[in-house]
């Protein structure tokens, strides 16, 4: 899927990771990048503005803890720019002495933005497809677009380190996966993509240091930042652009140390449904 003159969505543009991310479509010349992010950062917002000015860039507030702010931002967007060709649900925190507010970002949140952008988006609605980052067997290309949703290299594995965090970014692996799936895409035309990054310097990291469930149990001596190997976010951001040009709907992909890979979850059961036969 060639990047240049789409129409770009970025759910937490304003994070340390988003940050890169939304620079690296804009240094593919989309042509219209969003970013939706509770907080606005109008030096961030004017740097991009001047320094990419053949690509209309703006903001949207957006409350992933607030569905109808999610609504909301969407209906702008349409306004604003009609058509969504690429939408990244890239927001996340790690707060997991806040369980109610941790699910309610990672998790509740990119389900409820997946669930309103595929609709937007879906041809049977009159949109143009596009592809929602996660998996499936059928290539991006053409005229159609992508959601990606981002998830965590701690969700493809139970983690000790951060138990809770890694439980809401495997649920989005999970229905991600699942709106790949034939069923909605023969219908909708939306394709999904899973980005599970690897640890990524962040300011994020601070933060799971300190709020980590983890903490009060871990030997005293043991700081995550100090001895954990972190890939930038720069780099994160050049595989995240590459996937969405190369990957196919449905598919799953590690971004660690810098490299991304596809990543084959195994099916322990199956068929999940099964059907009479004798009618």
């Amino acid at each position: 899927m060639e990047l240049k003159g789409k129409n770009v969505i970025y759910v937490g543009g304003y994070g340390g990771i988003g940050k890169s991310c939304v620079e690296a479509f804009l240094k593919k010349s989309v042509k219209s990048l969003l970013i939706f992010d509770l907080m606005s950062n109008d030096e961030f917002l004017k740097y991009l503005q001047n320094t990419y000015k053949n690509s209309f860039i703006d903001y949207i507030h957006l409350d992933l803890a607030k569905s109808e702010t999610i609504k909301d931002a969407f209906k702008k967007a349409k306004d604003l720019i009609g058509s969504f060709d690429i939408v990244v649900n890239g927001s996340g925190v790690a707060v997991e002495d806040q369980i109610d507010l941790l699910v309610q970002i990672n998790l509740a949140g990119p389900m409820q933005s997946s669930a309103i952008a595929m609709d937007y988006m879906s041809k049977a609605n009159g949109g143009n497809g596009g592809c929602i980052v996660n998996m499936s067997s059928t290539a991006n290309g053409g005229n159609g677009g992508c959601i990606v949703n981002m998830s965590s290299t701690v969700g493809l594995n139970p983690t000790d380190f951060c138990c809770f965090y890694g439980a809401t970014k495997s649920g989005v692996i999970h229905f991600t996966t699942a709106l790949a799936q034939p069923m909605y895409f023969n219908k909708t035309g939306v394709s999904f993509i899973t980005v599970c990054p690897g640890v990524t310097k962040s300011p994020m990291n601070m933060i799971v240091e300190k709020k980590s469930f983890s903490i009060k149990f871990r030997p005293q001596d043991v700081n995550m930042h100090e001895n954990v190997i972190e890939q930038t976010s720069d780099a994160l951001a050049e595989n995240l652009m590459t996937i969405i040009e190369n990957g196919p709907n449905g598919s799953i992909w590690a971004v660690h140390d810098g490299q991304s890979f596809k990543v084959e979850l195994p099916e322990i059961w199956g068929p999940t449904l099964r059907y009479r036969t004798d009618k």
